[in-house]
């Protein structure tokens, strides 16, 4: 596989017009396979202390959560077209039950940059290391918190420094 690394900043729209719908894949190392992945629908890309950032949210009630903690090192997937069932099903499933990538038959390859996985079958990846962390807390405006944590289970922030971004060709 020929990995082409790119220009952050050029392919945030690209990134941005794909976060919604169908989303974009979360990939994490994991300890009973070499990868876990969850659909992710929020996430800012851009530029924090002078460094180029990628922020994901991981509720702590997910698979995800003491993973991407334990790892420190996640990488952000962009799947091309004709994957939307795929992206889906990552988000509708939990990892402690389904080995969603396997279940996929999308191959995990290790990052350029950081230990983190990615997914060969992405047409782009980012890699991204942990600098900074932060959970959501009740502080958060009343409308968003009532719109978005009916339940509770507020998110963590995961600020990850943009250590390495890739097309695959």
């Amino acid at each position: 596989m020929n990995l082409v690394p790119v220009d952050y900043a050029a392919q945030v729209p690209e990134l941005m017009a794909n976060l919604h719908a169908p989303g974009l894949l979360l990939v994490v190392a994991d300890t009973r396979r070499p990868a876990n992945v969850m659909t992710i629908g929020w996430a800012l890309f851009g530029e924090v202390w002078g460094e180029p950032l990628c922020t994901v949210l991981v509720r702590p009630s997910r698979y995800t959560f003491d993973l991407i903690n334990r790892a420190g090192a996640y990488t952000v997937n962009l799947m091309p077209p004709g994957n939307e069932r795929a992206i889906q099903r990552c988000g509708s499933v939990s990892g402690r039950d389904v080995d969603k990538i396997a279940e996929q038959g999308w191959t995990v390859r290790t990052g350029e940059t950081t230990p983190a996985p990615y997914l060969a079958e992405a047409v782009l990846h980012l890699e991204c290391r942990t600098v900074f962390t932060t959970p959501v807390t009740n502080a958060l405006a009343p409308r968003l918190l009532a719109g978005n944590y009916p339940k509770g289970d507020l998110h963590t922030i995961y600020y990850g420094l943009v250590t390495g971004i890739f097309r695959h060709g």
